[in-house]
């Protein structure tokens, strides 16, 4: 579940894109970790994305931040702070960004579980399957 709260270090947090959620990894206000494009941010060629630092101001971009709240399930296998934030800042500079296998979504997950989930993408592959179901 998504709340609007203020994030603390380490939280999953996310931002409404219109189309989709970006995802990232909050450390505090001036540290964000995301994977995303390093620089010109009007430029969305996916081969030039990276893990990279950014400020919650453009994190943002003027959208209100979600902060994810676990279940009592996650909670027992989620990452502590400390190590959801190592995970993210040891992987720095790191690219190989895919819409469907490697977004940022699925690194904020591998960063809080150590897992590559993204359930945006799985959520339109069932949406998908059961169009061709009918």
């Amino acid at each position: 579940m998504w709340v609007l709260k203020k994030p603390e270090y380490g939280d999953q947090i996310r931002v409404n894109r219109g189309a989709y959620y970006h995802h990232g990894i909050y450390q505090d206000d001036n540290c964000i970790y995301q994977f995303g494009v390093i620089g010109n941010t009007q430029e969305l060629d996916p081969s030039k994305a990276r893990v990279c630092t950014t400020t919650l101001e453009d994190f943002s971009k003027g959208s209100p931040v979600e902060v994810r709240e676990y279940t009592k399930e996650e909670k027992e296998i989620k990452k502590s702070p400390l190590d959801t934030i190592s995970y993210a800042r040891d992987h720095l500079g790191e690219g190989g960004y895919d819409l469907i296998t490697n977004n940022c979504e699925h690194f904020s997950n591998r960063c809080a579980f150590g897992k590559s989930e993204s359930k945006q993408v799985d959520d339109v592959i069932n949406a998908i399957r059961n169009i061709f179901r009918r």
